[in-house]
This record gives C-alpha cells, sequence and structure tokens, in this order.
C-alpha cells in the first residue's frame, strides 16, 4: 500500500522481488493499474532508460533555422505547447532582419476574422510578416 500510495512512485522500484521479477514494461503495466496519473510520468522513464533522452527532451526553439530553412510562398507554422510565447523570438528576428515595422500581429477571436485576412493578404502582397496568436478561438 505504501508503494501505491507514493507520489513518486513512477521512480521508485517496485516493492520486494518484483522489482527485479518484471521487465520495465511490465512494471508500466503495475504503475497503469495501480496510479494511471503517473502514467505519462513513467511512461518518460521508461522511454528515457530503454532509448535515451533524444527521445524525450524538446530540441531549443530555433526560429532563424526555421527562417533560413523556409521559403517566402510557405508559412511558418507553429504549434505550441500551454505557456510558450515565441514573440520575443519573433521581434528579435524581425529587428535583425530590419523588419520590425513590417510584423504584424493579431490575436484571434471573437470579429477579428476579416481584420486577420486584410493582414495574411497584405503579407502575400508586400511580404510583410504576419503572426496570428490564439487560432484555436478562430471557429
Amino acid at each position: 500500500q505504501a508503494f501505491a500510495d507514493n507520489d513518486r512512485m513512477f521512480d521508485e522500484p517496485l516493492p520486494g522481488e518484483w522489482d527485479s521479477r518484471l521487465t520495465p514494461f511490465q512494471k508500466l503495466l503495475v504503475i497503469k493499474s495501480l496510479r494511471e496519473d503517473f502514467l505519462r510520468l513513467a511512461v518518460r522513464n521508461f522511454v528515457r532508460a530503454e532509448v535515451g533522452d533524444e527521445y524525450i527532451v524538446s530540441p531549443p526553439f530555433d526560429l532563424a533555422g526555421c527562417f533560413q530553412d523556409s521559403q517566402k510562398t510557405t508559412p511558418l507554422i507553429f504549434i505550441l505547447s500551454a505557456g510558450a510565447d515565441p514573440t520575443d523570438a519573433l521581434l528579435k528576428l524581425a529587428r535583425e532582419r530590419q523588419y520590425e515595422e513590417r510584423l504584424h500581429f493579431i490575436s484571434l477571436g471573437q470579429g477579428q476574422g476579416e481584420k486577420a485576412e486584410r493582414l495574411i493578404n497584405l503579407g502575400r502582397e508586400t511580404g510583410d510578416w504576419v503572426c496570428l496568436q490564439n487560432c484555436h478561438l478562430a471557429a
């Protein structure tokens, strides 16, 4: 019971002889059956142990590298995780490329569709940059 109640069970060995008798995958199944809320953390540990950190650690965001690899006819689209904000990196890149005055931001949501469409057309016609934020609100 102590193991099941442990809030760090995903980092702890199984009690008794079970830790040596079960495969790492079988240990995941035990954790899933006891505390499914810890499964994601246990899977991260499993992947780290079996194939290495490179499969669980996100690479650093490289906006300049993405820009270099892009073409003017294809937009750059970033799907961000909660709390991620590339605004500072985008402003820095615009400053470095003398595009600060040609960078436009719009947060989508109620009533912003027409304005966003105008900005996209402006970007297509003039080469200005348009950053559409909160796209999940544009339904």
